[in-house]
């Protein structure tokens, strides 16, 4: 999980109120490259939407709640995914698993890791070869120069844009489902 000094620098810090799934805010750098993901909740009169914007401009992905607070599908441009798909059974009774709509090769899980911290994961990377962490994420509030509280850190190794967005949609799904005891 270390990486190299020169390597690039890929966390992000989150901000809010700790709801996962509104005014949810990941602040950091992916590839050395300062980035914003915004989620925001609002209810419709068709339903309950939470939008996920990138560098508070562009909407990546929506996610349709089904009756306000059941899963319901994601929608990443033009696809539409079941929510339950980035939330399928995992290799342990603590791991969901989604696929990234880049790769369907490699599977991914993001994993709880325990009763210390019931709220911190880790996501790993499942090929037919290699099993491997990728990420960790940890809900130690924190003090961060230039930005104040953050809740929680995220610290990841890939590089992929549309994996980066999948894993976080994801992360999203899983803490939403434990916070709520689902």
């Amino acid at each position: 999980m270390n990486q190299p000094a020169t390597g690039p620098v890929n966390e992000l810090f989150f901000s809010g109120h700790g709801d996962p799934r509104h005014k949810c805010v990941a602040i950091g750098f992916h590839n050395n490259t300062p980035v914003v993901y915004k989620l925001e909740t609002v209810d419709l009169p068709q339903g309950t939407r939470t939008t996920m914007t990138f560098n508070e401009q562009t909407p990546v992905a929506h996610l349709d709640w089904a009756m306000g607070v059941h899963l319901g599908a994601v929608i990443r441009g033009s696809d539409r995914t079941p929510m339950a798909d980035f939330v399928s059974r995992g290799s342990t009774n603590t791991a969901r698993r989604f696929k990234t709509s880049a790769n369907g090769r490699e599977q991914f899980e993001w994993r709880r890791l325990g009763s210390q911290h019931p709220y911190a994961y880790e996501l790993i990377s499942i090929t037919p070869e290699t099993t491997a962490r990728i990420a960790t994420y940890d809900p130690t509030p924190r003090e961060v120069p230039k930005m104040g509280r953050a809740y929680a850190y995220l610290k990841f190794t890939f590089h992929e844009d549309v994996l980066l967005r999948d894993a976080l949609v994801a992360l999203c799904l899983n803490r939403w489902i434990d916070w709520r005891g689902m």
